[in-house]
């Protein structure tokens, strides 16, 4: 099988980023396409946030350079998307860039994105975060007596598939002892088969990538399948359902991800009680915002959970980068508590995923959850506590 980047890892280096002195540009598309007038539609807002940006840095010409290049680059890919010369099946692009220094990335997605565009010193990944942590990349298994149709499935919008055939004895008519033992011969050969599909899932589960399992077949052969994975891969098995083995893919693959969502939100959700446990406890939790910049600024946040509505403005230190917030309305920090040195203005909620990102930590950006709303839209579970 081909394998397919990781977008977390891609993510993960976005957020590595030291803030340029050239613009960087964000996009994001939604390039799931009905008619041509969606497309023209992609096309007119690209070359509307050129203007924008081009409006913002007129008194730049130290920058001018380096946005033309980004202009060039940027609408010859989205004219490339237009006309077909990439996978059908992603429905959404991020697109960054920096030609300054010479920064030129494409993200496909098979989820569509809101047409979207930024203009910082930094890449802007809060759309991008938040798709890629509805969604695990997944591994996914269709099996039958004498068939299987393994999908890698990510986020990326490649999915690569396998497919595995086995010969397995028809039905025979004869009774007694020797339909029995037709019945054992076909037996036989459908563990043989389950057998070889089980060594060549546990393989692919063993390299790491994937942390979710889907298994899709009838019961009783799910059941005779699941005998021969070892008991580490069965218990990332989250979810299992019947479906006719003759399915295209699209169908296949879009049962898989609404109910892979689903499971997702719901996982979630426990998370989220779980950390309100544990904060009553004072466990290895917070909730609320002075509590999580603290255990954040300390390094020692392991999951970020943000309300999708999270927006608060906030403040960095340019001397030692903590991350600061002042409760006043319009608040601002004149210095930075901790080292005296110079703040900058920011977005909270950015600058607090991408440090927590790069803390090697995970960000979960979730639409709907009373406890969080309770809490000013975030909370975090914690890799460990300060003693002091």
């Amino acid at each position: 099988m081909e394998r397919m980047m990781d977008m977390m890892s891609e993510i993960r280096k976005l957020a590595h980023l030291e803030e340029a002195p050239y613009p960087f540009l964000s996009l994001y598309l939604n390039t799931k396409w009905d008619d041509e007038q969606q497309r023209e539609r992609t096309r007119l807002f690209t070359k509307n946030q050129f203007r924008k940006v081009y409006h913002q840095f007129r008194d730049r010409e130290d920058c001018l350079d380096s946005l033309t290049k980004d202009q060039q680059q940027i609408e010859k890919y989205v004219e490339g998307l237009i006309r077909h010369l990439y996978p059908e099946e992603m429905n959404g692009t991020a697109i960054f860039s920096c030609s300054g220094t010479g920064i030129f990335l494409t993200y496909p997605s098979i989820f569509s994105f809101k047409n979207e565009g930024f203009v910082s010193y930094l890449p802007v990944l809060r759309p991008l975060v938040q798709r890629s942590s509805q969604y695990q990349n997944a591994l996914v298994v269709m099996v039958d007596t004498d068939s299987a149709r393994l999908f890698e499935v990510s986020l990326e919008g490649r999915t690569t598939e396998s497919s595995i055939k086995n010969y397995v004895p028809g039905r025979h008519d004869q009774g007694g002892w020797a339909q029995m033992r037709y019945q054992r011969h076909i037996k036989d050969h459908m563990d043989k088969h389950h057998k070889e599909v089980a060594e060549q899932l546990t393989e692919l589960f063993d390299s790491g990538k994937w942390k979710r399992m889907v298994l899709i077949g009838q019961d009783r052969i799910l059941a005779n399948f699941k005998a021969f994975l070892p008991e580490r891969v069965k218990m990332q098995i989250s979810d299992s359902f019947s479906m006719d083995f003759t399915e295209e893919r699209s169908k296949v693959l879009r049962r898989v991800f609404e109910r892979l969502l689903q499971k997702e939100k719901e996982e979630i959700n426990r998370q989220i009680e779980a950390l309100r446990e544990k904060t009553s406890q004072g466990g290895l939790a917070t909730l609320g915002l002075n509590s999580t910049l603290e255990a954040l600024n300390a390094g020692q946040i392991h999951t970020l959970y943000l309300l999708l509505s999270f927006s608060e403005l906030g403040g960095k230190c340019r001397r030692c980068d903590s991350l600061l917030w002042s409760p006043q309305p319009g608040g601002t920090l004149l210095s930075c508590p901790f080292c005296k040195g110079e703040i900058k203005t920011i977005d909270l909620g950015e600058e607090m995923m991408k440090v927590v990102l790069c803390q090697d930590g995970e960000v979960k950006w979730v639409e709907e959850n009373e406890i969080l709303k309770e809490y000013e839209g975030l909370g975090a579970a914690l890799r460990y506590r300060s003693s002091h």
